[in-house]
């Protein structure tokens, strides 16, 4: 956890942030595995503030101090499966963690410099958010890819670092239950079918693509577009009076 510097208090920033994981992730079931990592105390979230910056680099800070607090984090409580590293931006709009391009710079780098630091110890997966990811192009036809960044507007930028044991884990149940599906299917037409698709190699379907299809068929469009518009809207605003 970063010492505070210019902006709001971290209580502050952590109710708010957690109104994102239990207003949007949760409440619109935009993530299989978010409910139980928190219910089970397995999520935390470090905190970075502006004034930490001391480093020449463009994001603000030196990347291998992050990477450092996340090594810290997971040695300090090896339960923990969700780490949640948050960027609080200062009031300065001008602040680089404000440019999206600059924050996905600081991603990579954040990416390299734990590799490098631990390259046998835990993996994560790492992906951005940020509060000015843009949507899905209204002049385009609407796609589950598309909207995944739409997803991903946070009240501050937050690297999300998911344990990869724990993603591996859900891959391979939902691979599990899609041949489920496939054989349940197959065995409608009869049991030649079946015994047909039992022995066929079943191509491993990629997580993301699943959760982004789930997602867009959910909020992608129609009412359920427009209540995670207004979801994510609300809570901007919100940061925006802290």
């Amino acid at each position: 956890m970063s010492a505070q510097g210019p902006g709001p208090a971290p209580e502050h920033v952590q109710a708010l942030h957690d109104r994102y994981l239990l207003e949007v992730v949760e409440a619109l079931a935009l993530c299989p595995f978010a409910r139980r990592c928190r219910e089970q105390g397995r999520v935390a979230r470090p905190l970075f503030y502006a004034s930490d910056a001391a480093a020449p680099e463009p994001p603000g800070i030196d990347p291998a101090i992050v990477a450092a607090e996340l090594d810290r984090c997971t040695r300090a409580n090896p339960e923990l499966e969700v780490i949640l590293l948050t960027f609080v931006l200062p009031p300065a709009t001008d602040h680089p963690w404000h440019d999206l391009d600059v924050f996905e710079t600081l991603v990579r780098g954040v990416r390299d410099a734990y590799e490098a630091r631990v390259p046998a110890g835990l993996r994560f997966y790492m992906v951005g958010f940020h509060p000015r990811l843009q949507g899905p192009d209204p002049r385009r036809p609407a796609t589950p890819d598309g909207l995944v960044p739409w997803l991903r507007r946070t009240p501050d930028p937050v690297i999300q670092c998911i344990r990869a044991d724990l993603l591996d884990q859900v891959r391979r149940q939902a691979q599990a239950a899609a041949n489920a599906r496939f054989l349940e299917e197959m065995g409608r037409l009869g049991p030649e079918y079946r015994a047909l698709a039992a022995t066929a190699i079943q191509s491993d379907p990629e997580l993301s693509a699943d959760i982004a299809r789930h997602n867009f068929a959910s909020v992608g469009t129609g009412t359920g577009r427009a209540e995670l518009d207004q979801r994510i809207a609300a809570l901007l605003a919100a940061r925006a009076d802290l």
